[in-house]
C-alpha cells in the first residue's frame, strides 16, 4: 500500500496557505445563513473577523495535528492510483469532512455559545451543527477542488521541494 511522503516544510507551507480562503469563506457562508434565518439582524464585520481568525487557527490545528490527507492517502489509495480522479475525488471527500465535521461544531460553539449576541441552549447547538453541516461541507469542497492544486504548487515553491511521491511509486501525484 503507497505512503503519502511530503516534508514538514511542505505541510506547514500548505497548512497556511490553504486554511485562508477556507477560513473567510466558511466565516462568510455561516454569517449568512444565521442572517437568513433571523438569528442576526445584520452582517457584522467585527464577528466576521473573529470568525475568520478562530476558523484559520482551528483548521491550522487540523491540518498540522490531525493531518487529514495522511489520514486519507491510504483510503483514497483503495479506490484508484494517486493522481487519478477516482483517488483525488476520494481524497477530497475524506479531508473535506474531517476538516468540516471539526470546524462546524467549534465554530458553532464559538457562535452559539461566546460571541454576542446569541446564546443558545443546547438543542439551538445541536440544529447550528446540521443546519451548517452540510452547506459548509459543499462549500469546502467546491474551494478545495478549485485552489488545491494551485496552492500545493506555490507550497512546493516556496519550500524548494518536489511533489509529493507516493513512496514504492515511481511516478509524481
Amino acid at each position: 500500500m503507497p505512503e503519502m511522503k511530503q516534508s514538514k516544510f511542505f505541510l506547514l507551507a500548505d497548512t497556511l496557505i490553504n486554511n485562508v480562503p477556507m477560513a473567510l469563506a466558511v466565516s462568510a457562508m455561516c454569517q449568512g445563513i444565521a442572517i437568513l434565518q433571523g438569528q442576526v439582524p445584520q452582517w457584522n464585520w467585527g464577528i466576521y473577523g473573529i470568525n475568520a481568525l478562530v476558523a484559520y487557527l482551528i483548521a491550522c490545528v487540523i491540518g498540522l495535528a490531525i493531518q487529514p490527507p495522511k489520514r486519507a492517502f491510504k483510503l483514497a489509495a483503495k479506490h484508484g492510483a494517486p493522481g487519478s480522479k477516482e483517488f483525488g475525488t476520494w481524497m477530497g471527500i475524506h479531508i473535506n469532512t474531517w476538516y468540516t465535521t471539526i470546524l462546524v461544531i467549534c465554530m458553532t460553539l464559538l457562535n452559539t455559545e461566546v460571541l454576542p449576541p446569541v446564546k443558545a441552549p443546547f438543542i439551538g447547538v445541536i440544529m447550528g451543527i446540521l443546519v451548517n453541516y452540510i452547506p459548509v461541507w459543499v462549500l469546502c469542497f467546491v474551494i478545495s477542488l478549485l485552489l488545491m492544486k494551485p496552492i500545493e504548487k506555490l507550497a512546493h515553491k516556496l519550500v524548494g521541494d518536489e511533489d509529493v511521491i507516493p513512496s514504492g511509486e515511481g511516478s509524481q501525484e
